[in-house]
């Protein structure tokens, strides 16, 4: 009876490993074929069909580049931009074929360390368009230039950084009719899916805003390398949620 139970479970375990392994097929690399690519001085824009896009995102890449590394105090980290023609291509190369049934149209951009994934603008999304498409792509290099100073930097500062230093306004108080304000149990998920729905892309760059007004660049720059509010701010990480917080009703 026991080896019957235990052919059964191995059965399972073998059935299940191959399921999992046919689903990351997409993600083996980053490549698809026929892939053509720009080459630049800080990156390179691997691309499929859809060459007017792939000029304009590269140019676009390249030349905000030097600001970014300069901001993290970074030198000579080249990326790859991987560009593909439809966003479901793109959303099976980062986490394979089951991204079919999860409904991720807001889903356009992402990384792996330093390879950026992108949707192309000329592709068709139903929840964006070419010129936010196309401005992923800073949004998702700055992810990739984070994951140098800090490969483990927690979802909320990430996104916050990432958001506050590409999304090129100061946010108003208004924010505050759009969605409730984050928990301290909020900010420190780093799952995406909640971290989306939990209003995170609203909050967290406003987040950062407080810090840099308050403490400063550098203040930020120490904390993506080590989370370590204590000894940056002197202050725990929910004496400062606090201080954010109240920050928000005085903006």
């Amino acid at each position: 009876m026991k080896n019957k139970i235990f052919k059964i479970l191995f059965i399972i375990f073998i059935t299940l490993s191959f399921i999992i392994l046919l689903n990351f097929i997409p993600t083996f690399s980053l490549q698809s074929a026929h892939m053509s690519c720009l080459k630049g001085k800080h990156v390179n824009l691997y691309y499929e069909k859809h060459s007017d896009a792939a000029k304009d995102v590269f140019q676009l890449a390249e030349n905000k580049a030097a600001i970014l590394e300069h901001n993290f105090c970074l030198k000579d980290t080249h990326l790859n931009i991987y560009m593909y023609d439809s966003q479901t291509t793109f959303q099976q190369k980062k986490y394979g074929y089951i991204v079919a049934l999860l409904n991720l149209d807001w889903y356009i951009g992402d990384n792996r360390g330093t390879n950026v994934l992108l949707t192309s603008p000329d592709a068709k999304c139903q929840m964006h368009d070419y010129q936010t498409i196309k401005q992923t792509v800073l949004h998702e290099m700055t992810h990739a230039y984070l994951s140098t100073i800090n490969p483990h930097l927690s979802l909320w500062l990430s996104e916050g950084i990432a958001t506050y230093l590409t999304n090129g306004q100061t946010f108003q108080k208004n924010i505050l009719n759009q969605s409730p304000i984050c928990t301290y149990q909020d900010i420190q998920t780093n799952n995406p899916l909640y971290f989306s729905k939990m209003g995170g892309y609203i909050y967290a760059p406003t987040y950062i805003q407080f810090l840099i007004t308050n403490y400063g660049w550098d203040s930020v720059l120490e904390l993506i390398r080590t989370e370590d509010y204590q000894k940056i701010f002197h202050k725990s990480m929910k004496d400062i949620y606090h201080e954010w917080y109240q920050f928000l009703y005085n903006m």
